[in-house]
């Protein structure tokens, strides 16, 4: 996922499309921050839907490459998310992080966490430790039964690919691999430049003997296209 000017990004969402288009890419996924994310500037529900309708628009104009429209949706201190269902389900994904309440308890903060991947319309959940490296500790998280919850769920876990996170760390991926979670690893742009920290990432999985058969990001258009379809169709069903 990566950010733009509409929360605490530097760059439009035309810009960030225009460098992943550079570096190769065939998508690129745009997650704001949500409306609890006072000091990131984060969106509320207008403004998220009027980003959404405008990247939707752009699409049209390009050939072999995508934009898709998310969120980074806040994880609230008891689990429930920062925008009901009803918005969540206009998005082509959903990020789900956790941004305050950082002190709770082990089993209060992993059941947190676990309720909101419980959500359907949760498609992957990021820099799920919340550590920042030389600066701040990880949540005291119970990382076997979020990967379990993740596995049971089909949520995605972010290998979040800036340097200063590099969260999930690399050696949680063999246990995350042999309970069949899926990773996706995502530069957290803040600016256009940025989108190189995925080479940060890349490292990361395979220092955690991770293959491009469990990084849903290495898909191609088309098939991760497929992927995030089927998931909003069963979240929509449920």
């Amino acid at each position: 996922h990566c950010h733009t000017l509409a929360s605490d990004g530097h760059n439009s969402f035309e810009e960030m499309a225009e460098a992943a288009q550079a570096l190769g890419l065939e998508y690129l996924g745009i997650a704001d921050h949500s409306r609890s994310q006072i000091q990131a500037h984060g969106l509320d529900e207008k403004q998220l839907l009027a980003q959404v309708a405008a990247i939707r628009k752009l699409n049209k104009t390009f050939n072999g490459f995508r934009l898709f429209a998310g969120v980074e949706c806040d994880i609230l201190r008891d689990g429930s998310l920062d925008f009901p269902d009803e918005v969540l389900s206009q998005l082509d994904y959903v990020v789900a992080s956790v941004h305050s309440a950082l002190g709770l308890s082990e089993a209060d903060m992993t059941r947190r966490m676990i309720r909101a991947m419980e959500n359907p319309f949760v498609s992957m959940l990021a820099h799920p430790t919340g550590r920042l490296l030389l600066k701040r500790e990880p949540n005291k998280i119970n990382i076997p039964k979020i990967l379990d919850a993740a596995a049971r769920t089909g949520t995605w876990i972010e290998l979040n690919a800036a340097p200063k996170r590099l969260d999930l760390d690399w050696r949680w991926w063999p246990m995350a691999k042999q309970k069949g979670v899926k990773c996706v690893i995502n530069p957290d742009a803040h600016r256009a430049e940025r989108l190189h920290d995925l080479w940060f990432g890349i490292g990361i999985a395979r220092k955690g003997w991770l293959t491009k058969a469990e990084v849903m990001n290495c898909l191609p258009l088309g098939k991760i296209e497929k992927a995030l379809a089927t998931k909003n169709q069963i979240a929509n069903v449920a």
